[in-house]
């Protein structure tokens, strides 16, 4: 984002950015204090309060605004939790409870990882008021949820009420455009693999895996266990770990990433 000799943000940028996310802000402050790193002017206080005078915002940086956007985002996430059925079954299947489920979908939705396609799909990079040299790339997903926060707040273009019931479903809006939430919960890391196991073999009439102790090696205070996962005599998978237990659940997430856990039929896998 450029800035004019007055300090002021530049007026093309901004109608570009907006264009790009399909949002027109009301006021343009919230969006500039979303785009607004830390680093910019180098830590030049005086240089920093006129550029805020100039633009009209209150903060330093977009954190205060991540912070909303944080909040709105789960907020968008417990709604969307409210009504799935999927998320019913997989906490149950999983020993989760619905906020657990509903708190692992925030967080894959909101981490680098699955924030990094939003952001190179918005040309997030260059907007973003900062420094030229200053890395920004681990920010970026924070910045992201700042513009949640900041829609939040302005509610669009042409609007003058300050209705929060609308703000939210205009918020609710950009997150479904640019977030895949369907696909959050397939990304969740396995928290239980054996339940998931039981849950896949079961729902297939398969039969029931069963775990066998295959290896067992060091001293009593320091030993590691082999198991193996299996159907009938057929190994599917092993796993290691300092606990039967622990080996147990290795053995059986090894499977599911065998698998990709992207299938709902078992497959055998030839030993």
């Amino acid at each position: 984002m450029r800035l004019n000799p007055d300090l002021s943000v530049n007026a093309n940028d901004l109608d570009e950015f907006q264009e790009i996310i399909q949002f027109r802000f009301n006021d343009s402050r919230y969006l500039i204090q979303a785009l607004l790193h830390g680093s910019l002017f180098s830590g030049n206080k005086d240089k920093l309060n006129a550029f805020k005078k100039m633009n009209g915002l209150e903060n330093k940086d977009y954190e205060k605004l991540e912070y909303l956007g944080d909040s709105v985002l789960g907020l968008i996430v417990a709604e969307y939790a409210y009504h799935s059925e999927e998320i019913d079954e997989y906490a149950s299947s999983n020993g989760l409870t619905i906020e657990g489920v509903s708190t692992k979908i925030r967080e894959v939705l909101a981490s680098n990882k699955n924030l990094k396609p939003v952001a190179k799909k918005i040309k997030l990079s260059r907007f973003v008021l900062s420094e030229e040299l200053v890395n920004i790339d681990g920010k970026l997903s924070d910045i992201i949820e700042a513009i949640i926060g900041a829609i939040y707040l302005d509610g669009g273009h042409g609007r003058k009420d300050r209705n929060s019931n609308n703000n939210y479903s205009i918020a609710k809006d950009f997150v479904y455009r640019f977030f895949d939430i369907d696909a959050a919960l397939g990304k969740i890391p396995i928290s239980n693999p054996k339940g998931r196991i039981q849950e896949l073999f079961h729902k297939t009439g398969a039969g029931n895996p069963c775990y066998k102790l295959t290896a067992e090696e060091g001293p009593d205070h320091d030993k590691n266990y082999t198991v193996g996962l299996y159907m009938d005599e057929e190994l599917l998978a092993t796993g290691e770990g300092n606990s039967k237990r622990s080996a147990e659940k290795a053995a059986a997430k090894n499977y599911l990433k065998s698998k990709d856990e992207s299938t709902d039929t078992p497959e055998i896998m030839n030993s």
